[in-house]
């Protein structure tokens, strides 16, 4: 996921598009196509395009593996000169080559849900034996009840 910015002149855009595997975290993969334009102005770079992800993920409930399509748009600013906005993507000027690799992953990081789900229904694991009940019913006695809180319920029986 590399622009060379040698030849794109300043006011000129460029249209790019690609794809690969990235990694989000230590243990999050995406495949990621990205597709967009990149204009030069003035030294600043503006990557403005969509880009499209499929995240390797696992459900926080039943602990399965699941794949979550995500589809946002991106705008970015990358600069080989140093600035006091937060918001500007540094990049080595002697190379002239934009990386949007960390750029990538930051922006599916912050798209990611806080509570990964494989589905809406997902019914996750039995807090007794730790079967998945999404598969089927475990068939353990759920009626149980917890010496340490039956003076609660007895508050709640007026």
């Amino acid at each position: 996921m590399i622009i060379k910015v040698d030849n794109l002149n300043n006011g000129f855009s460029e249209n790019f598009y690609f794809q690969n595997i990235i990694n989000i975290s230590e243990n999050i993969k995406a495949f990621v196509k990205i597709n967009g334009k990149i204009t030069n102005s003035y030294g600043k770079y503006t990557i403005n395009g969509e880009v499209f992800s499929k995240v390797n993920l696992k459900c926080d409930c039943c602990l399965e593996n699941f794949q979550l399509d995500m589809n946002f748009p991106i705008f970015e600013v990358f600069s080989k000169v140093e600035s006091d906005d937060e918001e500007i993507w540094i990049f080595s000027s002697k190379d002239n080559i934009i990386n949007l690799e960390q750029c990538i992953a930051m922006n599916i990081s912050l798209n990611l849900p806080l509570k990964a789900l494989c589905s809406q229904n997902c019914k996750g694991l039995c807090y007794i034996c730790g079967h998945n009940l999404n598969e089927s019913d475990c068939g353990c006695q759920k009626d149980f009840i917890d010496p340490r809180f039956e003076e609660f319920l007895k508050m709640f029986q007026n």
